[in-house]
C-alpha cells in the first residue's frame, strides 16, 4: 500500500508540474534545466519502492525489453536492483578478490591452551548400505625359483661317551588271560541308553541317553530337542522342512505356517480384487468379512478363489453401490492343509 502511495503522488506531482514546464523540480523552485526530475532537501532524502526477492520475481514475469532500467531496493538483500532488459541485476556487485598474497612467514607457536571439557557424544548415524564387492585381481606371474645355496661342510664327529652300567632287572609281571577281551554285544536299551558287553564278563552302559528312531519308552520323561537356546530343526532331502524356534513359535519352509491379514476396500461395489498372497504356497480362508453400503443389506456373500498364481476377493451385497468392504483372510501354508475344494470359481464341491 506504501509503494503504490508513492508511486501515486510521485506521478501526480510529475504530471503538475510538468503542466507548465519540461522539468519537475521537488524542494526547489528552479529546477535543474537538464534535469527531467531535481530533488532537492537538507533532511530528506529518495526512498523507492522496496521488494524482495518473491515481489521481484513475481514484477520480473510481467516486464521485457522496454522496461531496461527499473530500479527497486532490495530490502531482503539490502542492495538495489535494476532490471537488464532480461533479468534483476544486484548493485553495487560483491567485490571481486585479489589475488592472493604471498604467504609470510610463520610466527612463533604459541603456547598451548588448556584442554576443554568433552562434549557429549553424539547420537550414531544410520548404518550406510554395504557396498559392492569388488573383483579379484588377477593372479600375478610366478617368479623364478632361486638357486639352491652351496652346502656347507660336514663337522667333525665328537667323541663317543662311556658306557653306563645295566641297571637290575625289574619283577616278572601277571600272566595275562590266554586270549583278549572282545566285544560280544552293543544293544540300545527302551531309555535311550547304550550298553556294551564283552566275552570277559565286563559291561558298560553309557550315562547319557539318546533319542531311539523307534522312540524310547523308559523313562517316560525322556524328550527330543535342544536345552540350550536354540530351535530345533526338521530336515528332510537336505532342507529346513521344519523348526520350533527357542520361544516356542513354529516355522514351515522358513516362514510362520498360519497367518491373518486384513484388507479394506472402500468406496467399491461389488470388488473383485487380487490380494497378491501366492496360491501355490498357501491356501486362503475368509476368517470374517464387514460390509457396509449406503442402504441396508440383508445378504452378503464372498469367496477366495485362485486366479493367475495368486488369491483373489471376491465379494457382493443386496444394498446398492458405495460398498465399503473390510476383509479377513487366513493364509495356512500347503504342508499343513489338505484343499479339498474345486478349482472351479463357481459351484462344485462335495455333497452334504
Amino acid at each position: 500500500m506504501k509503494k503504490n502511495l508513492f508511486t501515486s503522488v510521485l506521478l501526480l506531482a510529475m504530471v503538475l508540474a510538468g503542466l507548465a514546464q519540461n522539468n519537475v523540480g521537488i524542494g526547489i523552485a528552479n529546477p535543474d534545466p537538464y534535469a527531467l526530475l531535481h530533488l532537492e532537501s537538507n533532511s530528506k532524502g529518495l526512498l523507492i519502492p522496496k521488494l524482495d526477492a518473491a515481489e521481484r520475481t513475481s514484477l520480473g514475469a510481467m516486464l521485457n525489453a522496454t522496461n531496461q532500467g527499473l530500479l527497486v531496493f532490495g530490502p531482503d538483500t539490502n542492495q538495489f536492483w535494476y532490471w537488464d532488459g532480461t533479468q534483476w541485476v544486484p548493485f553495487p556487485l560483491p567485490p571481486v578478490p585479489g589475488p592472493t598474497g604471498p604467504q609470510g612467514p610463520t610466527g612463533p607457536t604459541g603456547a598451548q591452551g588448556n584442554v576443554g571439557p568433552t562434549g557429549p557424544q553424539g547420537a550414531t548415524g544410520p548404518q550406510g548400505d554395504t557396498g559392492a564387492t569388488g573383483s579379484i585381481g588377477a593372479t600375478g606371474a610366478q617368479g623364478n625359483t632361486g638357486a639352491t645355496g652351496v652346502q656347507g661342510n660336514t663337522g667333525a664327529t665328537g667323541a663317543q661317551g662311556l658306557q653306563g652300567n645295566t641297571g637290575a632287572t625289574g619283577a616278572t609281571g601277571a600272566t595275562g588271560p590266554a586270549t583278549p577281551c572282545a566285544p560280544t554285544t552293543l544293544s540300545f536299551n527302551n531309555s535311550g541308553t547304550i550298553t556294551y558287553a564283552d566275552n570277559c564278563g565286563n559291561t558298560i552302559t553309557s550315562p547319557n541317553a539318546a533319542w531311539l528312531v523307534g522312540g524310547n519308552t523308559n523313562p517316560t520323561s525322556n524328550n527330543i530337542g535342544n536345552t540350550g537356546n536354540a530351535p530345533l530343526n526338521f530336515i528332510t532331502n537336505n532342507q529346513n522342512r521344519m523348526s520350533v524356534e527357542a520361544n516356542g513359535d513354529i516355522f514351515v519352509a522358513g516362514s510362520k505356517p498360519i497367518y491373518l491379514q486384513r484388507f479394506f476396500c472402500n468406496g467399491c461395489d461389488n470388488p473383485n480384487r487380487n490380494t497378491g498372497v501366492s496360491s501355490a504356497t498357501y491356501v486362503a480362508v475368509i476368517a470374517g468379512f464387514y460390509p457396509t453400503s449406503n442402504a441396508d443389506a440383508e445378504s452378503t456373500r464372498a469367496r477366495m478363489y485362485e486366479n493367475g498364481g495368486t488369491w483373489w476377493f471376491k465379494g457382493d451385497t443386496e444394498g446398492p453401490s458405495g460398498e465399503d468392504w473390510s476383509v479377513d483372510v487366513m493364509f495356512i501354508k500347503r504342508q499343513l492343509a489338505d484343499d479339498l475344494r474345486p478349482a472351479s470359481q463357481n459351484g462344485g464341491g462335495t455333497g452334504f
